[in-house]
């Protein structure tokens, strides 16, 4: 194992180093782990095998000086903040769900759920699912795994997160290369492909967010004027985050709930910061230590500064970060306004003649029930979530 220590550039914001940390691992398949060391200010790089320091050392630098961002200095700000009444957290919550088979790694950034984690995965949408129904009349609804390239195409998916996308593929019709293909694989051999050419250009993506369905589905049609639309739905969700992929906090599959508002500026922008109000009173009730403040998409490389300081500056992207230790946080649900990017994209309009506004609220259901019993425990989460379906 070698190990490379690459300087950052000084005065880079804590959250632009964080990122730049994740990023690093999509750089070369010789990275098996990258840290960011704030005491020496350095990205530090785990590799395996020998004599790939050199080129990925290039790549690193490389990358780092597409996403610094020099002139560019917004910073994210915390909006609210509250600290949990047991002030406790386990240090083995992972592992003690793992042990009573609640929850077992299937394989990278996958996970098999049961018992009382998926119980409360259940209870918890469930209780989001009504408050969206009640707080803005959302029509439920329900949507495949499987979104077309189109449609991410049309978001600027492929342009802005490239590094996350998870293509649903296949073989080519095409008889000969079809039966090469499976002779290549008599024995029970891992998939091989000969070339790029044996696969079709994919028609598919597995969904890396709900929201992109619901803008399909309405492409092309006029809304009512004056108001916003909600509508609702809970899906797999698939974003591939590279050797960033780890336990219940970071997965490559996981369970989404969004809602989602299509509308004239004001009631979208409205109807978010009342969804803030309602998810701030569960993490109340919840009596999770968090912190609501503003953020940014993960953008890769060339478009992360730019787009982060468009972000930040209009108060487009707030996420909800809970705690899973003393000094780290995982963001369990984001707050997003997209202006009428996406009414221009996917030609809907707002009743007015003008595109749609957009906007939505994002829950990652694994991530913040893992929260809940790192601050709490499982008994005490199923405790806590119950008092919260009871009281909201």
């Amino acid at each position: 194992m070698e190990t490379l220590a690459i300087p950052l550039p000084a005065n880079l914001p804590p959250d632009v180093c964080t990122e730049i940390t994740k990023r690093a691992c999509y750089c070369d398949t010789a990275i098996v782990k990258s840290r960011y060391r704030q005491d020496s200010n350095c990205l530090e790089i785990d590799l395996q095998g020998p004599g790939a320091g050199g080129d990925v050392a290039a790549k690193l630098e490389h990358l780092i000086g597409k996403m610094q961002v020099e002139r560019l200095t917004v910073t994210p700000k915390i909006l609210r903040e509250r600290s949990s009444e047991s002030g406790r957290f386990s240090a083995k919550a992972y592992d003690e769900l793992v042990e009573q088979g609640d929850v077992w790694a299937s394989g990278q950034g996958t996970m098999g759920r049961s018992g009382a984690f998926t119980g409360l995965l259940n209870r918890l949408d469930g209780l989001l699912e009504r408050l969206a129904a009640r707080e803005f009349q959302a029509v439920s609804q329900s949507y495949n795994s499987l979104v077309p390239s189109d449609w991410l195409r049309r978001a600027g998916y492929f342009a802005s997160f490239s590094h996350s996308v998870t293509f649903a593929v296949h073989l080519k019709e095409d008889l000969e290369a079809i039966e090469r293909f499976g002779q290549r694989h008599r024995q029970g051999e891992n998939p091989v492909f000969e070339d790029v050419g044996e696969i079709a250009p994919p028609e598919y993506c597995l969904s890396p967010a709900v929201c992109y369905h619901t803008y399909g589905a309405l492409m092309g049609q006029s809304l009512p004027a004056g108001t916003a639309s909600a509508f609702t739905a809970h899906g797999r969700c698939f974003r591939y985050e590279s050797k960033n992929l780890t336990g219940l906090d970071r997965l490559w599959e996981f369970s989404m709930r969004e809602i989602v508002w299509l509308g004239a500026r004001d009631a979208v922008l409205a109807a978010r910061e009342r969804a803030i109000n309602v998810v701030w009173r569960l993490v109340e009730l919840l009596d999770l230590s968090a912190r609501l403040e503003t953020a940014c998409d993960p953008f890769f490389a060339s478009d992360f500064p730019s787009l982060r300081f468009f972000q930040l500056a209009n108060d487009l992207k707030y996420e909800l970060k809970v705690d899973t230790s003393p000094d780290v946080s995982i963001a369990c649900a984001s707050f997003n306004y997209h202006e009428r990017f996406f009414g221009t994209r996917f030609e809907i309009g707002a009743g007015d003649g003008e595109p749609a506004h957009t906007g939505c609220t994002a829950f990652g259901l694994e991530r913040l029930l893992y929260a809940c019993v790192c601050q709490h425990g499982l008994k005490r989460t199923m405790e806590l979530v119950e008092n919260a379906a009871e009281r909201m």
